[in-house]
């Protein structure tokens, strides 16, 4: 199996139907159960980051609580009281005690500032573990009840709704590899373009934009990360049974992502997005103004359509999207490991199938 989120026909077929759970949230990245007596409900949402930089347990933490803000969004009951995270760290012999540091003052730190309290963090030492593993477990209370004991994520179909993407593509992955491959970047680009690229760290919270968008009246909200925006759309759509078309150029993305994927080979638009949300809206011209007075870039990209076509237009050209592969930073890992055999795909190529 590739590395990362398991592929949704394998999950399907060998989590799902064994399982046979009949949970709201299986397959997803946040559940919500309906509550009792004086409690309205309880959301849960996870998240996982790898990696040996100073963030990787903040990331994982940042992931979480995007989740949970979208899911909130998303679900029939709404509003978060008690919110609370708790996080475990599988780190490998190797790591130092001033890393550990180090990524434990980053996760409390980022906790200050979103205002979600870590009440737990568990730490293994692991022999097997080559990299820190980082998951992170966001759990609230609700406060608007729901009518059914289940809580149900909305799920009609959102058809000729437009499609709303925030800030731009691939930011968390841009981030992790500007910052661990700073000295081979900087051979090629000027250091202060590789040191902006680093600092994408500072627009991993979606919550701002999700604030917007809520008081905007959205009508669905996707946070991004694995697969990037390319495993965003499919999720998005399969999520929400509808068709979508997605045009290539109206996607927005930074010259440092550029930049970054250049020189690694990588397809930025299948690399973790984190800190992106996708929206559906009624009216996305009226949502990018609102986002834009909020100081949030955004952008229409496309519009959801009826039926289960999802498609990519470039031009004059178009081809369907296919199932999220595996996202571009575990092929970043295997090229400087010197373990990449596959063949990556360059930014904006077309398949030879057209719709």
């Amino acid at each position: 199996m590739k590395c990362g989120k398991l592929a949704q026909s394998i999950y399907e077929r060998s989590v799902i139907k064994v399982m046979k759970a009949n949970g709201a949230g299986l397959g997803a990245d946040c559940a919500v159960l309906a509550g009792s007596g004086n409690c309205a409900g309880i959301l849960s949402g996870q998240a996982a980051a790898f990696g040996m930089d100073s963030r990787t347990a903040a990331r994982a933490y940042l992931a979480a609580t995007n989740h949970v803000i979208a899911c909130c969004a998303n679900s029939a009951a709404s509003g978060l009281f008690d919110a609370y995270a708790n996080i475990t760290l599988m780190v490998p012999e190797k790591l130092r005690e001033i890393k550990l540091r180090q990524m434990t003052e980053a996760a409390a730190g980022q906790a200050e500032e979103t205002g979600i309290p870590i009440l737990g963090c568990n730490v293994q030492v692991l022999p097997m573990v080559t990299e820190t593993v980082a998951v992170c477990v966001i759990s609230a209370g609700m406060k608007n009840r729901s009518e059914s004991p289940l809580v149900p994520i909305r799920k009609q179909p959102l058809v000729d709704r437009d499609l709303v993407m925030t800030k731009w593509l691939g930011l968390e992955g841009t981030a992790v590899i500007a910052a661990a491959s700073r000295e081979k970047l900087c051979g090629r680009y000027p250091s202060d373009l590789v040191d902006t690229a680093a600092e994408f760290y500072q627009y991993l919270s979606v919550a701002p934009e999700a604030a917007t968008a809520v008081k905007s009246g959205a009508d669905y909200l996707l946070a991004l990360r694995e697969g990037g925006v390319y495993g965003g759309l499919w999720q998005l759509a399969a999520a929400n049974g509808v068709g979508l078309v997605a045009d290539l150029k109206r996607i927005p993305v930074r010259q440092e992502t550029i930049e970054v994927c250049e020189y690694f080979d990588l397809n930025p638009y299948e690399l973790m997005a984190g800190g992106s949300l996708l929206i559906l809206s009624s009216n996305g011209g009226e949502l990018v103004r609102a986002l834009d007075a909020a100081g949030v870039p955004a952008a229409v990209i496309g519009r959801t359509t009826q039926g289960n076509d999802r498609i990519i237009r470039h031009g004059e050209e178009s081809r369907f999207l296919e199932s999220a592969n595996e996202d571009e930073l575990f092929r970043y890992r295997a090229r400087v490991s010197g373990n990449d055999t596959g063949k990556i795909v360059k930014m904006g190529a077309m398949e030879e199938a057209e719709v």
